[in-house]
């Protein structure tokens, strides 16, 4: 599977948003992944993210923050690394 055809997998605004790092993009690629299966909220451990990303907690929660003020998600983090999410 090409680079472009993996992109068009999701949701495109992301990709195109100058505003968004692409390690955020990657971090909401992964969490789109994680919640096609389940319902609408889901949780997720830092430790997963980190199987794939080097990041740390900080890194992903501002991450995370980036994407909630831009609305494609909503986060609450209810234990160090341990966080509950919606995709917007």
């Amino acid at each position: 599977m090409s680079k472009t055809t993996k992109i068009k997998l999701l949701d495109s605004r992301v990709w195109n948003d100058k505003n968004i790092k692409y390690e955020a993009k990657l971090i909401y690629k992964m969490l789109c992944a994680e919640q096609s299966t389940r319902c609408k909220f889901t949780s997720i451990s830092i430790g997963k993210i980190q199987n794939t990303i080097s990041i740390t907690n900080v890194g992903f929660r501002k991450n995370m923050k980036l994407l909630e003020d831009n609305n494609y998600i909503r986060f609450n983090e209810y234990d160090k690394g341990l966080y509950t999410y919606e995709v917007c």
